[in-house]
């Protein structure tokens, strides 16, 4: 699937330190801190698991919606529920096969489109007709074979690199072992929040999306923070403290982690997540790192 993007339409605290890549504990928080840049790859196993467990996730949260849960709007702005539903449909019937792939991602973008973004009106154009219980039986019939496909399959195109404006140049592995299942994460917690539900967590599974994230956001920031760092100490049960640039960290931004996740998405503004947001050490420093953080959901 491909990114919902909307910042740009809308618009004395404990913390750690890391040297060198070396994670220390601060005694005061008792907090860990990791090195964004050294937290480790998928490989195609776990990138699997992720898909099946996030799709299954997301499957059992659409299992408790009301009728007029389906029309309420979410944070991607264009969409209420149930295009958000049909997006993911169509993003996992794209990994059905090449035929479907190609068909998706041929869709010409308008003057000032994304490619995403004539892709995302081609999946929710196509299925303007289904009912909810069509966009589930759609997912539960493609979901499995997308997921499984993506993990083990399209060899022959994984190692193309793609540009893209906000993710920089991404390899199709990367959008398929990372980005897919990231992009379900972030959507179901967008229908949570639409419609009042729990999201539901576990720091083996939502703590390992989170701390992907936090592995590209390193990479982001790495050359943004002039040769200085920021640890990022993100509360919640996917939560974790994460160090992001060179050196030291002078600064400390404390935030709960699905806030966190929603802001770097860019569906909260700036001012909106820095409401949320508990700076410590060099402020400055700390606003220059959430300001730069956007990336690829």
């Amino acid at each position: 699937m491909l990114p919902c993007l909307t910042r740009t339409k809308h618009g004395g605290n404990h913390y750690c330190f890391v040297r060198k890549g070396v994670v220390v504990t601060n005694p005061d928080s008792r907090r860990i801190v990791l090195d964004a840049t050294s937290i480790p790859y998928v490989t195609a196993d776990e990138a699997f698991g992720l898909l099946q467990t996030e799709l299954k996730r997301f499957l059992a949260l659409l299992d408790t919606l009301e009728p007029d849960d389906w029309v309420k709007p979410t944070a991607c702005t264009l969409w209420n529920v149930r295009d958000m539903v049909a997006h993911q449909a169509g993003g996992y019937a794209s990994g059905a096969g090449y035929r479907q792939m190609i068909h998706q991602y041929t869709a010409r973008p308008q003057k000032g489109q994304l490619i995403e973004d004539a892709i995302n009106h081609r999946q929710l154009h196509e299925r303007a007709g289904k009912s909810p219980v069509d966009l589930v039986n759609e997912l539960r019939q493609v979901g499995p074979v997308a997921a499984q496909k993506w993990a083990y399959k399209f060899r022959l195109i994984k190692p193309v690199a793609v540009p893209h404006p906000v993710g920089g140049r991404l390899s199709v592995r990367h959008l398929m072992w990372i980005i897919h299942s990231r992009d379900t994460w972030m959507h179901r917690l967008d229908i949570c929040r639409a419609t009042n539900r729990e999201f539901y967590q576990t720091a083996d599974h939502d703590g390992r999306i989170a701390a992907l994230v936090m592995r590209d956001v390193g990479a982001l920031l790495g050359g943004k923070l002039g040769g200085r760092a920021v640890t990022f100490d993100l509360s919640g049960v996917a939560g974790g403290a994460w160090k992001a640039g060179a050196g030291e960290s002078a600064a400390a931004i404390q935030m709960d982690v699905l806030d966190f996740n929603i802001y770097a998405s860019g569906r909260f503004t700036y001012d909106e997540a820095r409401a949320r947001a508990t700076l410590a050490g060099d402020t400055a420093l700390a606003e220059t790192a959430l300001r730069n953080t956007l990336i690829l959901y």
